[in-house]
């Protein structure tokens, strides 16, 4: 089975317009002719226009037709790539090993090919420049919040993660313009976040989120829209499964990203939180 931007662009087909779902149904057909066509040969097969064609490039995050066919070019030629899969009735556990381990890579891979260096970069500066992070999602996303909240923690920033939605409204609500909150949700439109977001705006905050790929409101929103993989949907392979995993991941390579530039205070701040809950267990 493909994956990288073969599931991306699966992912996303239903919500293409309908001359860019054409050009998305005869790629998903002739990935291995793609590489060799010019725009204009792929508008012509497809039966529409280079403007749709660019039109659907960008509707996948791309900046155009040329880094489609490089990111064509580098899947085809992937011969250890197995996809996504669903499990099925009464299956064994090495065969759901098996299953879980090749959705995990695949969400890894493709969540490596949407984090945007520059959108990576811009998110840091911001980091860097706030006095105080709010951490917030829901569900599998409030476990990715207080792993990043802990993070930054560590290594000295203020970094707060609140579960009650009503309570992160006070606390947003008394924040300061040079504060960001930073949202996490796999869909993109969970209402609390979305209604959260819209707060910390009118206060003036920054706002990072970190959503699948895809056009949605928390991206819409934000000022800094991150992305991790988007899986087809499955009956039980649920967002949860590889959408934890993937978030989980953007949140390492952000927060190593930070780290990097803050090299030599990143790693006396470790060293000192380290000793510090060494000291607390010699005393129990």
């Amino acid at each position: 089975m493909k994956g990288g931007i073969y599931s991306q662009i699966g992912a996303v087909r239903e919500e293409l317009p309908s001359s860019s779902r054409k050009v998305a149904d005869y790629v998903l057909t002739h990935m291995n002719q793609i590489a060799r066509m010019t725009i204009h040969q792929l508008a012509e097969e497809s039966d529409t226009s280079a403007a749709a064609v660019v039109r659907f490039c960008r509707a996948l995050g791309l900046k155009g037709y040329p880094e489609l066919r490089m990111r064509i070019s580098a899947d085809t030629a992937r011969t250890d790539l197995k996809g996504y899969h669903d499990i099925e009735k009464d299956e064994r556990p090495v065969d759901l090993i098996e299953k879980t381990l090749s959705n995990s890579i695949q969400a890894l891979q493709d969540t490596a090919k949407q984090l945007n260096d520059e959108r990576i970069a811009d998110a840091i500066d911001v980091i860097d420049q706030a006095r105080a992070i709010y951490f917030y999602g829901i569900g599998a996303s409030h476990v990715v919040a207080e792993d990043a909240a802990q993070k930054w923690t560590r290594v000295g920033k203020l970094a707060i993660q609140e579960t009650d939605q009503h309570l992160l409204a006070t606390i947003l609500a008394n924040a300061r313009k040079e504060d960001v909150f930073f949202a996490i949700s796999y869909s993109g439109e969970t209402e609390e976040v979305v209604e959260l977001i819209r707060l910390a705006k009118i206060q003036g905050l920054k706002v990072i989120s970190l959503t699948r790929f895809g056009d949605n409101r928390i991206s819409q929103l934000a000022d800094i829209a991150l992305w991790t993989s988007r899986a087809p949907e499955a009956p039980l392979r649920s967002a949860a499964l590889s959408s934890r995993l993937a978030q989980l991941f953007a949140i390492d390579v952000l927060f190593l990203s930070y780290a990097a530039g803050h090299y030599e205070d990143t790693l006396e701040r470790l060293q000192y939180t380290r000793e510090s809950v060494k000291t607390l267990h010699q005393k129990k």
